[in-house]
């Protein structure tokens, strides 16, 4: 009966293994989403590609793991309120800065290069942003398992770390003006990136 037992609990478990998408499957989901929005940009608008990267974005990105990692050292120095403050204002940066960037169609294309597994489970996935006439951007995501879906932790572009780039200037910024600060700095951008979205 034991062995009953364990053998259902393995087939269970290959199952859940399988049945689980693959990390790839999350970037194509952003990519999906980010050429729907440029391809329809114009009749779209700000308010809709907005509205877009709202459902989007916390699908596809780990948000809350994401702010304590930028937050770093300070993240434990924050009620539970200024983290829910801090995770609720950067979410809104990410989906403005998407919803901002990524608003015209000129032929680009999305392409998936590969996948490779990093240390602590973690996943990283290849991508090519194609440009016609131009060279290619490079995308590395970084993603964990979250709640059994792979969600984006981390985008490299071209090399350059969005994860610690916010580390250092947050990091700068709270030290030097305190959480307010940091947080007025960030409403600041956000507000900037909807002035300028077309």
């Amino acid at each position: 009966m034991f062995r009953l037992i364990l053998a259902s609990l393995a087939v269970l478990m290959a199952f859940t293994v399988q049945a689980m998408p693959p990390p790839a499957n999350t970037v194509d989901t952003l990519h999906a989403a980010l050429l729907a929005n440029m391809e329809h940009g114009e009749s779209l608008g700000c308010a809709g590609r907005t509205q877009k990267m709202e459902t989007i974005i916390p699908q596809t990105f780990d948000l809350p793991f994401i702010s304590r990692q930028v937050m770093k050292r300070h993240w434990a120095d924050l009620t539970p309120a200024q983290q829910e403050t801090f995770t609720k204002t950067l979410r809104d940066l990410v989906i403005a800065t998407y919803a901002e960037q990524f608003s015209r169609h000129r032929g680009e294309t999305f392409t998936i290069q590969d996948t490779q597994n990093l240390p602590n489970d973690a996943r990283l996935v290849h991508a090519k942003l194609v440009l016609p006439g131009a060279d290619p951007v490079n995308f590395d995501y970084v993603l964990r398992q979250t709640a059994g879906q792979w969600q984006i932790i981390n985008v490299v572009a071209d090399g350059v770390s969005d994860l610690a780039i916010r580390a250092a200037q947050y990091d700068r910024l709270y030290n030097e003006q305190g959480f307010t600060g940091l947080i007025n700095f960030l409403d600041k951008q956000t507000a900037q990136l909807r002035k300028t979205c077309p």
